[in-house]
């Protein structure tokens, strides 16, 4: 497509028809993302991120540190960070989803340079207590503008649905799935991944657009043994949405490479399938 300024892309986004939400429960989980960074355009980073973060939420920068430890920290300043939701799915128990979209950074509202990404969130829901962010990680991107715009999803005023009577925990027997997925992708990349990706799966790496679809993996993958270090189960009481973090690393003729990973898996056809893979280098 012809060059487009980020405005005139942004607008193109906005204009378009929205994308549907899929259930009650992501609808609420929408909004929720919406009023998130409805606020940040309007009262500042700082105050949006502490109303939303779980007191033990992870922030990663590029290493994960405590989300709120961190927020309570920093000064607001005059900058101007915005995004918006393409996709959101959740738990059928509606104690646990994530949320993917591109952002956008400027040091001030009316600064001519950005700095381009996206970002992934997962939300998680205790009780009666509203939609809280339990981690947030992000890749930086070239300038989008010659990119067909991503499409929002619909903005929705979806109240709360009934409290969930589960809730996420550990997952010790996909934590150690996790941990053979990286033994078997060490030993041929491609057939570990075949094996265990979604038809929808969403790839995030440092400096590249987001692929989407399972026809993407040869283009995100590298032929480089890879392996995966899991640190964290995370797993939805209704056992069909869940997350694994940890370190990965890649070694190719350059040498060895460390990065952050995050999984995110749903349950289609009894099998946990990888919807979602985050990497971020260690600085």
């Amino acid at each position: 497509m012809p060059f487009l300024p980020l405005t005139f892309a942004l607008a193109a986004a906005l204009a378009a028809p929205p994308a549907p939400v899929q259930s009650p429960t992501e609808a609420s989980l929408v909004a929720s993302e919406y009023a998130f960074a409805d606020q940040a355009a309007k009262d500042g980073s700082r105050a949006a991120y502490l109303k939303v973060l779980r007191k033990d939420s992870l922030y990663y920068l590029p290493r994960p540190v405590n989300g709120f430890d961190y927020w309570k920290t920093q000064l607001e300043w005059d900058a101007s960070l915005t995004w918006f939701p393409i996709r959101a799915e959740a738990s059928s128990a509606g104690d646990l989803g994530y949320v993917t979209g591109p952002w956008t950074y400027r040091t001030s509202k009316d600064a001519p340079e950005a700095i381009y990404g996206w970002y992934v969130s997962l939300w998680e829901r205790d009780g009666d207590t509203p939609w809280q962010v339990r981690l947030d990680i992000g890749i930086s991107t070239p300038d989008p503008s010659e990119m067909t715009p991503p499409v929002p999803l619909a903005r929705t005023n979806a109240p709360l649905q009934a409290a969930p009577t589960v809730h996420p925990g550990p997952s010790p027997e996909l934590l150690e799935a996790d941990r053979a997925f990286g033994k078997e992708a060490a030993k041929d990349i491609n057939a570990a991944y075949k094996t265990r990706i979604d038809a929808g799966v969403r790839f995030y790496r440092k400096g590249r657009f987001p692929l989407e679809g399972a026809a993407s993996l040869q283009r995100y993958l590298d032929p480089y043994p890879v392996d995966f270090a899991p640190t964290e189960a995370l797993v939805s009481g209704s056992n069909d949405l869940a997350m694994t973090r940890g370190t990965m690393t890649r070694k190719d003729p350059a040498g060895t490479t460390t990065s952050n990973y995050i999984h995110i898996w749903k349950k289609v056809a009894a099998a946990w399938k990888l919807a979602v893979e985050v990497e971020v280098p260690v600085k």
